[in-house]
């Protein structure tokens, strides 16, 4: 047996957090839970599609993190993996889709890096999550070398997003963060929740059915089909809730908390 009973999986938003409800960090009985489950022998991960600086105020509840989708995994305060884009990518995507048309952002696991056409919508998004702005900086601060671990690209229309990744197919992986809006994630090509924590499993020697994980999201779908439990929201998109083996509450009725105790976690 490895050094842990099992591990169990959350997103972040509209999972551990809910901004429409006034949820902004963790709550105490969800932070019980959390300790409850590391009393018995479970190992807590946080598994978003944010950088690491955007999980800030709540990474330090759980003894690790997989961020960016996938592309980065850290377990109690050690990196075991950072798969960043390949820097000729990079450059390439900016010359071609740094336009009026579709606005990027540039993503480290410290600062997240907006260009020209990108401002617009880095405003709008930092004040639609009500995030510090010292979090984010124009791409001309970016330093030599600096690994580039997602692009988040904004859209004006679907067909941006198609030739998009029909150009990277091959290159990059990308996600729809949300079902309603013209938004990708993309990471290097295969970089998925899911493929993060196969790597994760075979690593601490945790077998498939001691795996759990909560989402609620388009891009928590890979995560809740890979795991030997996934648990759903309250609140969830249709195809999170197709890939659902169980379903819970919304983070205001304490989701997590009732989803751990059916499960007989806690």
């Amino acid at each position: 047996m490895g050094k842990y009973k099992g591990v169990v999986l959350f997103d972040y938003d509209f999972t551990t957090v809910d901004r429409d409800d006034g949820i902004l960090v963790a709550s105490q009985k969800t932070i019980e839970s959390l300790n409850k489950l590391k009393e018995n022998g479970y190992l807590t991960m946080l598994c978003s599609g944010r950088s690491k600086r955007f999980l800030e105020d709540d990474i330090d509840k759980f003894q690790g993190a997989i961020t960016c989708n996938g592309a980065y995994t850290e377990i109690e305060g050690r990196s075991v993996r950072d798969i960043h884009i390949p820097q000729d990518v990079v450059q390439k995507v900016i010359r071609e889709y740094d336009t009026e048309e579709s606005a990027l952002h540039l993503e480290t696991q410290d600062v997240t890096y907006y260009i020209e056409h990108g401002q617009d919508f880095y405003k709008g998004f930092r004040l639609f999550l009500d995030l510090p702005e010292h979090w984010f900086a124009p791409w001309s601060e970016h330093k030599e070398g600096e690994h580039i671990t997602k692009i988040v690209m904004n859209c004006t229309k679907k067909e941006i997003m198609d030739q998009f990744r029909e150009e990277f197919a091959g290159q990059l992986q990308c996600v729809p963060p949300f079902e309603d809006k013209l938004i990708l994630d993309v990471m290097s090509v295969g970089i998925t929740k899911g493929e993060a924590i196969d790597y994760l499993l075979d690593q601490f020697e945790i077998d498939r059915k001691d795996s759990y994980a909560f989402g609620d999201s388009d891009n928590d779908v890979e995560m809740l089909k890979t795991v030997g439990t996934g648990v759903v929201m309250g609140k969830h998109s249709k195809a999170a809730g197709e890939a659902a083996a169980m379903f819970t509450g919304t983070v205001k009725e304490e989701g997590i908390t009732t989803g751990l105790e059916a499960l007989g976690l806690i």
